[in-house]
């Protein structure tokens, strides 16, 4: 029993040496994450919103006929039958600077959209940094507890030959099998764990790899693997999200000056051709001229509710702004103290718990080929050295992500 203890578990303590490293996730990311696809398509949409709204008013052309007599004999062409031809062509004229205010509108729409794209990435790289630091603690934890499961399993079997052969009691043999059934189960956990990690990466990744075929480098990324925040390709030391409501703010700000231009009424002007034929009354063709202008008459709609409703919308930018700046505070000083935290307990982990449990384990190796410690008591220390050994994963995992989530805030560890 105690060869099948201390004898190598081959296979299992060897690691993957090659991977997906987080900077070539993020290459694919880039690529393929479908909301960031989806807010690069929302920014070529606010770019031609910038030619939508920099389009003027169509002339309209209206061709007619007036003072038609059914009865009358007519010969020739068309401008010869006994009908009034009219020919009109009227354009609008805007004023108020409406033209304007829709540009100066629809360029801090695709600042806002520019910026929002910024952002989207930059939230997809948390997400990209939790699950490839979820799947590569996974595969540790997994290969840990494939070991703690060998072992159980050994230690299983072993017991039970001492127990047919009458050297061990039959709860102590009881007691192996369920130690092993439970070990097992942690290390079916673990695997589930690895496919959830593995998933969770592939449709971030926009599932152009099947889950089963990705897997992580051995390395764990420091906060300069994370790419700083960049405020959407402009010149700007602002996060993007806080740009973004700026230029909600700057957005909401010139529609609400459109809504207020309304009510500076637009020119209507148009000019007419009317052709008479010769008719019964006069034997010769008649030709005359028209020019109009058209104003409309705010009687019905004076635009007060599109006005009120511009003045809202600017206001809920204006505290979406705030909120934003806000948020950002906060969420800079809360990264920032979960990193001393995840720091200190690295360090504990790593220079005291995980030390001490590899001094205990060779120890406990020593003292059961001695016979001075039960088999009870080894596989005890034995489990709590891989305990600490998956606490001490943990311990890194957290460290990496505080650290490459608090660069990605906009600051540094």
């Amino acid at each position: 029993m105690l060869a099948a203890l201390l004898s190598p578990l081959p296979g299992l303590a060897q690691a993957d040496t090659t991977g997906l490293t987080l900077a070539e996730a993020d290459k694919r990311l880039l690529e393929a994450n479908p909301a960031i696809l989806q807010a690069r398509a929302a920014v070529a949409g606010a770019r031609a919103g910038i030619d939508m709204a920099g389009a003027h008013p169509n002339p309209q052309l209206s061709v007619g006929v007036t003072s038609t007599d059914p009865g009358a004999r007519h010969s020739g062409g068309y401008w010869k039958r006994p009908t009034d031809n009219v020919l009109r062509m009227d354009q609008l004229f805007e004023r108020g600077d409406k033209r304007e205010l829709r540009l100066q509108a629809a360029g801090s729409n695709l600042s806002a959209s520019t910026a929002e794209l910024a952002n989207t990435i930059r939230l997809a790289r948390i997400e990209l940094a939790n699950a490839w630091l979820d799947l590569r603690a996974a595969r540790e934890i997994r290969r840990i507890a494939d070991e703690n499961a060998t072992l159980a399993r050994r230690a299983s079997e072993a017991a039970e030959l001492r127990g047919k052969a009458g050297d061990l009691a039959g709860m102590d043999v009881a007691r192996f099998s369920a130690d092993a059934a439970r070990v097992a189960n942690d290390a079916l956990q673990a695997e589930l764990d690895l496919a959830r990690a593995r998933i969770a990466l592939a449709l971030l990744l926009g599932q152009r790899d099947a889950p089963d075929s990705l897997n992580t480098s051995d390395d764990w990324p420091g906060p300069e693997a994370a790419p700083t925040p960049a405020a959407g390709g402009e010149n700007s030391a602002e996060r993007p999200d806080i740009l973004a409501a700026r230029r909600r703010v700057e957005q909401a700000g010139a529609l609400r000056e459109l809504a207020r231009a309304q009510r500076s009424r637009d020119v209507s002007i148009g000019v007419q051709y009317e052709h008479v034929p010769a008719n019964s009354n006069s034997n010769t063709s008649e030709s005359s001229y028209g020019l109009s202008v058209s104003v409309p008459l705010l009687l019905g709609n004076d635009y007060r509710g599109d006005i009120a409703r511009s003045e809202a919308d600017y206001t809920a930018a204006e505290q979406q702004l705030s909120a934003t700046r806000a948020f950002v505070s906060s969420e800079k000083t809360r990264l920032g103290a979960e990193y001393a935290a995840r720091q200190s307990r690295y360090q504990r982990v790593a220079e005291i718990v995980l030390p001490a449990a590899e001094r205990a384990g060779r120890g406990a190796d020593i003292a059961i080929q001695k016979g001075g410690m039960s088999l009870t008591d080894y596989l005890d220390t034995q489990r709590s050295l891989r305990a600490a050994r998956i606490e001490a994963i943990q311990a890194r995992a957290d460290l990496a992500r505080a650290a490459l989530l608090l660069r990605l805030a906009g600051d540094t560890p």
